[in-house]
């Protein structure tokens, strides 16, 4: 992620008062930091401490990497902020007034494989770095402003003119966001091997889906003005759009010619359009054209041979789509589906549809909703209840909503559960907690005002879509591990009760994300999908 100019400036200072006050609040935790030739790093002790040594590694690995490829020399300390204020990991970069980045250490969200399987710190630690090489990388004309001026210059809005300041120290960073995420998830994939988005399955999906559906490609300008604005997935577009042109130019052209274009150095222009125009002979606009007819070519061909092969009938069940759908359970008489939905133009809700004539009842809604799976919902069919979390990008509750009545009830306050699921054989509601970069699996008995510690994983594993066989007697889970290879595991609940923690089946995806798997009626099957 990189953070809008006024984000970065405003949310900094916040970010280090709340550290403290996190810090200040407690008597177990203090500020600490380490410092190496090019890092400052800054965390939460003794929480934090144990990832320190393996974020340092990491930082100092990217940026040597960094240094290979751009010729980027760090001139000033990186700062990086380890902070524990979000269920789900996350980073931005900055590089005004000073280079720094900010790392959430939860695991992070792998739906859809919106995300690299590959252990996701290192993941950060090498997107952000791009981040910083694309906006501070300097020219002998760009460190000379820098002296003039005292450094590199942030943009204040009761002073428009210092706009030019900052053009004139950070010429790159008015760039357009794409821009920035196409390069950063573009040469993370590159440093994992080829793992990671930019030779993702979703990215793929989604273009050979908009070509299918004959829909709209936007170009430069009306990405940045329109195409972010009307999706409601937050930006994703940038990241869509800005890797796949620039793994196209890769494909076409090379790579080495993507490196040229981002990289600063005294021969290169500041304005990263004519910087284009120098390395690929042609205007970026034009080049954009050919990558849409490229991409529509390509993927017709794909759809040609797909549609060689029949595939298995289906039925739209609602009308108009409905957006991001969390896991889906069906009414005891095959009559309704319960679900939470998250689209444009509506608050994200628990939703019951009607499966005779596609009709919903908004039961309840959802604070900060999951992005792409809108909630973690459980369902009780005996009681008629269903449990969800909201505040999925902060510290999770946990609630729960009487289908009958409407009654919406919080059960636990900040709890950081997720992946809920019900145990059938004595109700008791099973979950996945994320604190300190750990994640662990916890049981809540009824009446779900307490939890308990049944197992935590080593840092780097993640565990997630959890469910329970019908007569309650084992657990399926899908686990990652810090190499990116990805397991479907069974375990038995008797055994994770007497505290033995022995995968009894499991199957490799390798490094494709098991989505959704949950036990059929008879116990015999699980089904699930993967790309």
């Amino acid at each position: 992620m990189y953070l809008q100019i006024r984000d970065r400036l405003q949310s900094l200072p916040l970010l280090l008062a709340s550290l403290a006050l996190v810090a200040t609040n407690s008597h177990a935790l203090e500020i600490d930091s380490i410092e190496t030739e090019n890092l400052r790093l800054i965390y939460q002790a003794p929480a934090q401490s144990y990832l320190a040594p393996y974020i340092a590694r990491s930082f100092e690995n990217s940026a040597a990497f960094q240094r290979q490829l751009f010729g980027y020399t760090i001139d000033e300390k990186v700062t990086v902020i380890l902070t524990d204020f979000s269920d789900y990991g996350n980073a931005s970069a900055t590089a005004l007034p000073r280079n720094t980045i900010t790392a959430e250490v939860s695991p992070a969200s792998l739906s859809f494989e919106t995300f690299s399987s590959i252990e996701r710190l290192q993941t950060f630690m090498n997107h952000e770095m791009v981040h910083i090489v694309n906006s501070d990388q300097a020219s002998a004309r760009d460190n000379k402003y820098r002296r003039w001026f005292g450094g590199k210059v942030s943009p204040v809005a009761q002073h428009p003119e210092s706009l030019f300041l900052t053009i004139l120290t950070t010429p790159r960073l008015t760039a357009p966001r794409w821009y920035f995420e196409g390069a950063a998830v573009f040469v993370e994939t590159w440093m994992a091997g080829g793992h990671g988005r930019a030779q993702g399955a979703y990215d793929e999906m989604v273009f050979r889906a908009m070509v299918h559906d004959k829909a709209h490609f936007y170009r430069p300008l009306g990405l940045v003005s329109e195409g972010v604005k009307k999706d409601f997935k937050e930006g994703a577009n940038y990241y869509l759009y800005g890797t796949r042109f620039m793994s196209y130019l890769a494909y076409t052209h090379t790579p080495e010619m993507v490196v040229a274009w981002l990289k600063r150095d005294n021969d290169s222009a500041a304005d990263y359009e004519k910087q284009f125009e120098q390395v690929f002979g042609k205007t970026l606009d034009g080049a954009w054209e050919e990558w849409i007819t490229w991409e529509q070519e390509f993927q017709n061909k794909n759809i040609e041979s797909i549609q060689q092969y029949p595939i298995t009938a289906f039925e739209d069940l609602a009308s108009p789509p409905l957006g991001s759908v969390s896991r889906a359970f069906i009414g005891p008489e095959g009559k309704t589906m319960l679900a939470a939905v998250h689209y444009p133009g509506q608050v994200a809700h628990v939703a019951l549809l009607d499966l005779v004539d596609g009709s919903t009842r908004r039961l309840a809604d959802i604070k900060r909703p999951m992005l792409y799976r809108a909630t973690s919902l459980a369902y009780d069919p005996d009681r008629g209840v269903a449990y969800y979390t909201t505040d999925n990008y902060g510290y999770r509750d946990i609630m729960r909503v009487d289908l009958a009545s409407g009654v919406v009830e919080m059960l636990l306050e900040d709890a950081r559960i997720g992946e809920l699921v019900i145990n059938p054989s004595d109700k008791s509601l099973w979950g996945v907690r994320h604190l300190n970069g750990l994640a662990t699996l916890v049981r809540m008995p009824a009446p779900y005002n307490e939890w308990n510690q049944i197992y935590t994983w080593e840092f780097g594993e993640i565990a997630y879509d959890l469910d329970i066989n019908p007569d309650g007697t084992l657990l399926s889970l899908s686990h990652g591990g810090p190499g990116g290879n990805q397991q479907l595991q069974i375990f038995s609940i008797e055994k994770l009760m007497g505290g033995e923690v022995t995968v009894q089946s499991s199957f490799d995806f390798g490094v494709a994300v098991p989505e959704g798997f949950v036990f059929s009626p008879d116990g015999r099957y699980l089904f699930g999908s993967s790309y």
